[in-house]
């Protein structure tokens, strides 16, 4: 897997190089555990109790990976459309797919209940460094956008829970760009959001997953929570060889197959127990999963697919969206009734 990152690295220096004004200058990921190449920022300005606007109850981590692919998706995001109100979902992590998860955060921006609270569910990238399968943090987030707060309540809760076992590492959130690197988007388009990143190793016991799921879900009863897959899906593979692979994916997301789920590998996703969370968001609000978009690297860089830059395979994205019936209320006296 790292070779792979190592390998869009220098794809994204060479072709997609750079940032934006202050965005970092390097590509669009280092995918590194230590810090993103190029400046930032973040960088500039290390977050800490420190900084006058800082809160000093919690501490606020960087957006390592942020930099001019962020940009480019939040300036040319994919537009989706739907019926109905939007509940949880699954996006991409790996930026070269910026336009989709910009897309699916700026569709959340237009619904009409404003989304107050977002838990992103990411695969844990660099196990090795983590003391935990399932880790957590209450910690804030600094971004070119502003600052974003941790759901306080949500991660107390999770915290909490024994069965759960989760691990209270910072650092790894920081570190781990399938969190990190969707934290700009949210603030971006949710700015009042408050939220919370896991991070789940594929190595987390059944039991431990069960127990966290009850916890997202008991929160889910209290008040609404976007609840967000943060996946990519076949990895290394041919591009003949990923479609067959993705067509096995969808199929098993959009049935809600859970065994076959937990068959997969990074030949159809990097995290099934991500993609179970999202579903079984989907299946306690009584939905299910719509497909809204499906694309792979070779559609977002300008080479063919026999180029040797995909010797080593190419990765491909869905977006899905979990949906609710639009809420039928009255119109206000005097006004007219919405268009729907």
């Amino acid at each position: 897997m790292k070779k792979f990152f190592i390998l869009m690295l220098m794809i994204g220096s060479l072709l997609l190089g750079g940032g934006c004004g202050a965005a970092s200058q390097g590509a669009f990921s280092s995918q590194s555990p230590t810090a993103p190449s190029g400046e930032s920022p973040e960088a500039e300005n290390p977050p800490g109790p420190s900084r006058e606007d800082a809160d000093p109850s919690y501490p606020l981590l960087r957006c390592l990976y942020y930099d001019g692919q962020v940009e480019k998706g939040i300036a040319d995001p994919c537009r989706y459309e739907i019926s109905g109100r939007l509940a949880a979902g699954m996006v991409p992590h790996h930026l070269l797919a910026s336009d989709m998860i910009a897309g699916f955060f700026e569709l959340a921006a237009r619904q009409e209940e404003p989304v107050d609270r977002v838990l992103i569910v990411s695969p844990s990238h660099f196990p090795e460094n983590c003391t935990g399968d399932l880790i957590t943090a209450r910690a804030g987030w600094e971004t070119p956008y502003g600052k974003v707060a941790p759901d306080e309540e949500m991660i107390r809760a999770i915290l909490e829970d024994p069965a759960a076992a989760a691990v209270k590492e910072p650092e790894a959130l920081e570190a781990d760009h399938g969190g990190a690197g969707l934290i700009p988007f949210i603030k971006y388009y949710l700015p009042n959001a408050r939220v919370t990143v896991c991070l789940l190793a594929n190595t987390l016991s059944t039991r431990q997953l069960e127990a966290f799921q009850a916890v997202v879900l008991e929160q889910m009863e209290k008040e609404r929570i976007l609840v967000v897959a943060s996946a990519d899906c076949s990895h290394y593979l041919t591009p003949e060889e990923a479609a067959l692979r993705d067509a096995e994916t969808a199929q098993a997301i959009e049935t809600m197959d859970f065994p076959r789920i937990f068959s997969f590998g990074d030949g159809n996703v990097d995290s099934p127990q991500s993609v179970s969370t999202f579903l079984r968001a989907a299946e306690a609000l009584g939905t299910e999963p719509v497909q809204l978009d499906h694309a792979s690297s070779p559609d977002k860089l300008p080479h063919a697919p026999s180029n040797p830059i995909y010797q080593d395979g190419i990765t491909t994205y869905y977006v899905y969206a979990a949906l609710l019936p639009e809420t039928d209320s009255p119109p206000e006296e005097g006004l007219p009734a919405p268009i729907s």
